[in-house]
């Protein structure tokens, strides 16, 4: 393969990573902001979550473009296939990441006072976290090529 068909290659496997990063650090604010709309009882931070879902899903389609586009042109095998497969998958995993935020954030109107008076919400926070963790942890590990913490968070 020439020189600038490999440069080239490169640039489009590094946009997919950027974009599956910046999907992920969406989804990471999206769910924190949707718990802090259902805890605070606000109906303002709800509707910017929701409203901020459209975002993901056009990253979602600019990846599953531009990953199209790589197996098209560029005939990946082996590893850089799997590389472009990847990140078809966590793209998508992703974008749904954010829309269970929205879901969160729409009912954020339904729920009466808050989390204060409704005993089973007490839980989300701790729960919330601990998603937002293995998000960030599962990413990082794609980020960085670590199938070990990748089965950390697995663990």
């Amino acid at each position: 393969m020439a020189e600038h068909t490999v440069k080239a290659f490169e640039s489009e496997i590094g946009q997919l990573r950027g974009l599956i990063s910046e999907m992920g650090g969406l989804a990471e604010v999206a769910i924190a902001d949707a718990i802090d709309a259902l805890i605070q009882h606000d109906e303002e931070k709800a509707q910017r979550v929701v409203a901020g879902d459209k975002k993901l899903d056009a990253l979602e389609a600019e990846v599953d473009r531009l990953a199209v586009r790589v197996i098209a042109l560029r005939a990946p095998m082996a590893d850089d296939l799997r590389d472009v497969i990847a990140a078809l998958k966590i793209s998508g995993v992703v974008e749904r990441i954010g829309d269970y935020a929205k879901n969160i954030a729409k009912r954020v109107g339904q729920v009466e006072d808050g989390i204060k008076k409704f005993e089973p919400l007490t839980l989300i926070p701790a729960m919330a976290e601990i998603a937002q963790s293995m998000v960030r942890d599962v990413l990082n590990a794609y980020a960085a090529r670590d199938a070990t913490l990748a089965v950390e968070v697995i663990d």
